[in-house]
């Protein structure tokens, strides 16, 4: 029977609708033709005989099946939905697309079992309830959708992508300080989910423990968090558990109002937030809040945050790990959390200088600086450093980090405090002498200054009598610089030292004769300290990253 304006035959399945009104029966028509039902090309304003379309027929008409189903997909243009669809715990055989329509009441999908795509671009809804629902195909609320209040896809799974491009989420209810536009806690996305294009969303918006096994893109997304009774911003988006078997995008001018927290979150490819702008009013990170978490987050690609709006403010990335860390002077503000932080090389174009990185170091809490200090940050930056041949730098914030552990008492705070000051005075020694084990050449500078100060000493006590050769038949002559270099070196006798004992007299000569023997027991003395220290540097028996 082909479709007309004429009364139904009192057996069709949807006679009990009669009479119908004109846009259910270009509706009934376009469905049995396969076509678009074209009631009005743009939103209707208010609900008419012409353009509305009552809900009970509508979902009778997409559960219909056998011989009576003539079209596996419904699409609708310009008409005005009236009532509430409910379709919940439903399977429905079709596709349904609606295009510029306007939903006086929620859809109803929880449960329901849609084998084909659902799709409202353009439409205006209170909200959608779908959890637990499953989509074969896609689910678009895209092409400037706009939802006034909740859309809740929590457990439902989507078999193709999640399509939310240019969709709004008003949110204009003043009366609603914890408002949440999206929830889709635990939602399953075989593809892609997009939020792009202008995706715009007043109040939170949830994904914790979703599944996207394509790319999560959420590039120049604004999501906007909720302000409490007590004036503080709620979070604005959170990811906490979620799994991207893809790249996780929140770049290209992405922007939140309110914290993004993404605790515990896995991301196959990168995390890419260039561009972006966290806690872009300013007020998520008052006091001690937060702007972003990455609290033990796996990213197997790169963390990239370069290029920021706004450097981080109290960002937390405390046991967080990713392969590749970009970044650059637009990315840190204060009260950053770097315990536990691993990455294995700086990317392209990430500063490596010793000055960036100490002052990166130095923005963590005042705590993790002090009285409880964390380690891990420096060493993970000397080890990333001294791996990509930058041992300057990492040498440079080896010996910031140890001049402030000596600064917090944190040397020799183990021992009894009447041998502490011990403790930390060859810990300063071994800092000017050779850098920490760091700068070994520096033993060199200092031996250098020793042998030619010694010697100059040597030369003058030698002019005053204080030293006399041993065999003054042989006439000999006095060589100071060889003098100084014979008590310098360890374990090696140039027989200059038993050539020229400190002689014996009175008066001033015994006075010089006494400071040259401590002279020449100093030079020994730093000698054989300076020939300990290099084995020290070389073998990295004192090195604190390498020995972990």
């Amino acid at each position: 029977m082909t479709a007309s304006l004429a009364t139904l035959p009192a057996d069709h399945p949807l006679a009990r609708f009669e009479p119908l009104r004109p846009a259910e029966r270009v509706l009934l028509r376009a469905c049995r033709h396969g076509d678009i039902a074209r009631i009005g090309l743009r939103r209707p304003r208010e609900a008419l005989p012409e353009n509305a379309v009552r809900t009970s027929f509508l979902a009778a008409l997409a559960l219909q099946n056998g011989a009576h189903r003539q079209s596996r997909r419904i699409q609708l243009l310009g008409a005005w939905i009236e009532g509430r669809l409910d379709l919940g715990e439903c399977e429905v055989p079709a596709s349904l697309w609606f295009f510029r329509c306007v939903f006086d009441t929620t859809p109803l999908f929880d449960g329901a079992h849609v084998r084909g795509a659902l799709a409202f671009p353009d439409c205006e809804l209170p909200g959608l309830l779908a959890e637990r629902c499953r989509i074969a195909q896609d689910l678009s609320l895209n092409a400037g959708c706009n939802i006034a209040s909740e859309v809740r896809l929590q457990q439902a799974r989507i078999e193709g992508d999640f399509n939310a491009t240019r969709l709004t989420m008003s949110g204009n209810d003043a009366s609603l300080p914890a408002r949440r536009s999206l929830m889709a806690d635990g939602l399953e996305v075989g593809g892609d989910l997009r939020m792009t294009e202008g995706f715009d969303a007043s109040g939170e918006v949830r994904f914790a423990g979703a599944r996207v096994r394509g790319d999560f893109i959420a590039s120049a997304a604004r999501v906007n968090g909720p302000v409490d009774a007590t004036g503080a911003r709620r979070c604005a988006l959170v990811l906490d558990r979620l799994v991207v078997e893809g790249d996780l995008r929140l770049d290209q001018g992405f922007a939140a109002a309110g914290s993004v927290s993404a605790k515990r979150i896995r991301v196959g490819g990168d995390m890419d937030c260039s561009g972006a702008a966290f806690d872009r009013v300013g007020d998520a990170a008052w006091g001690e809040g937060v702007s972003l978490v990455l609290d033990r987050a796996q990213i197997d690609g790169a963390l990239r945050l370069a290029g920021l709006q706004a450097p981080l403010q109290g960002a937390s990335f405390t046991g967080a790990r990713a392969k590749v860390l970009v970044d650059d002077v637009s990315t840190w503000g204060e009260r950053v959390v770097l315990d536990g932080f691993a990455y294995s090389r700086f990317g392209d174009g990430a500063p490596v200088d010793s000055g960036f990185r100490l002052a990166w170091l130095e923005r963590q809490p005042g705590a993790h600086l002090g009285e409880d200090f964390r380690i891990q940050p420096w060493r993970r930056v000397i080890r990333v450093l001294r791996g990509m041949g930058r041992g300057s730098s990492a040498g440079t914030l080896a010996v910031r980090r140890e001049q402030r552990l000596r600064r917090i008492g944190r040397i020799g705070a183990a021992l009894p405090g009447a041998l502490r000051w011990l403790a930390r005075l060859a810990h300063a020694g071994f800092g000017a002498l050779a850098g920490y084990g760091w700068r070994p050449q520096r033993l060199a500078a200092w031996a250098l200054l020793v042998w030619l100060s010694s010697a100059g000493f040597f030369a003058l006590a030698e002019q005053q009598g204080a030293l006399l050769a041993a065999d003054r038949a042989a006439g000999q002559d006095f060589h100071p610089l060889a003098y100084a270099l014979d008590l310098l070196l360890p374990g090696i006798d140039l027989h200059e030292a038993s050539r020229w004992p400190p002689a014996r007299g009175n008066g001033a000569v015994q006075v010089w004769s006494e400071a040259a023997r401590v002279v020449g027991w100093l030079t020994r003395l730093f000698g054989a300290l300076a020939a300990l220290l290099l084995l020290v540097s070389l073998a990295g028996w004192a090195d604190r990253d390498r020995r972990r």
